[in-house]
């Protein structure tokens, strides 16, 4: 419960920062050597990787990452976005990499730190490196394509290049499939994807949120980036009538909070769209939603089956 209470509340919220399709992952500036290996991150900051024995990681996503390129026993602590796998959960937690200390980070004797382009403030992190410990940071993807190169990166990072690329593969092909099974929705759904954590913090997500990939794969038209919303933009009645999803996406937790579908639609404008009218409601865990990383496939195999089913109702 102490992590689900803040994944989104220092994540997802602040993740209309995130970077580049274009310039996801570290690149590699020189090659291994008997030193280590040397790579520049995505804030341009030079790292030389030397021990990887203890690592600690700032992003849920990255957890997941290092787990399943098989150095998971050498994660000694990450921050509170790590929700999988199970054993990562039991880790000591270092607080919130978005409001990061340094203190609670080298309490932990690591040899390494990945973060991401949401890991602040950058005094934090220069205080890790000033005490001598590399912290590689990392572009928040917002394409499948971004999602790839930065698993393969995460790979190069770790001196595990060869299982970084079948990690990109095996993301890559389980979305592929999970989209292969989806029948065309013509003409394209209007879904709009709702942040809250009750009726004071409303949020619609558009462009350059993890949020539009999973919609557009699934056959759906992202509604925030069609009425020009880049980032997050609070909700508004007016808002919301006039982007007029079909199907409004939320998380557990925050329609938990609201009171359920009823508590959603007492909120006005919400009962007037398309999707208030038929009860087009879908609602995911916000880790399985908002963790852009090794898992997004299940997720995205769940969301098509249930958009259609939605739609058909």
């Amino acid at each position: 419960m102490r992590r689900t209470a803040l994944v989104v509340a220092f994540a997802a919220i602040l993740a209309a920062c995130g970077g580049s399709d274009d310039d996801a992952t570290p690149s590699t500036a020189e090659p291994a050597d008997a030193t280590g290996r040397v790579f520049v991150g995505a804030d341009g900051v030079e790292s030389r990787i030397e021990d990887t024995s203890r690592i600690v990681t700032l992003s849920g996503d990255l957890t997941e990452a290092v787990f399943e390129l098989g150095l998971g026993p050498s994660v000694v602590a990450t921050d509170v976005t790590t929700i999988y796998p199970p054993e990562a959960v039991q880790l000591p937690v270092v607080g919130v990499g978005r409001f990061l200390t340094a203190e609670g980070v080298l309490r932990e004797n690591p040899t390494l730190v990945l973060g991401d382009s949401q890991t602040s403030p950058l005094e934090a992190i220069e205080q890790i490196r000033s005490a001598g410990v590399p912290v590689v940071i990392f572009d928040v993807p917002t394409s499948f394509e971004a999602l790839y190169a930065k698993a393969a990166a995460i790979g190069e990072v770790l001196g595990v290049p060869e299982e970084g690329q079948q990690l990109a593969d095996r993301i890559e092909s389980a979305i592929e499939g999970a989209v292969a099974t989806a029948t065309p929705l013509e003409p394209a759904p209007s879904v709009a994807f709702i942040y809250s954590r009750g009726p004071d913090v409303m949020l619609l997500f558009g462009e350059e949120m993890t949020s539009v990939p999973v919609i557009e794969a699934a056959g759906g038209k992202d509604a925030g980036t069609a009425a020009g919303v880049v980032g997050t933009v609070n909700v508004t009645p007016e808002a919301i009538v006039a982007a007029a999803p079909d199907v409004i996406v939320t998380t557990s937790e925050g329609l938990d909070a609201l009171g359920g579908v009823d508590g959603l639609l007492a909120i006005p404008g919400f009962a007037e769209t398309p999707a208030g009218q038929f009860g087009r409601i879908l609602a995911y865990p916000e880790g399985d939603f908002l963790t852009f990383g090794p898992r997004i496939a299940d997720l995205l195999a769940t969301f098509i089956a249930d958009l259609r089913t939605a739609l058909s109702g």
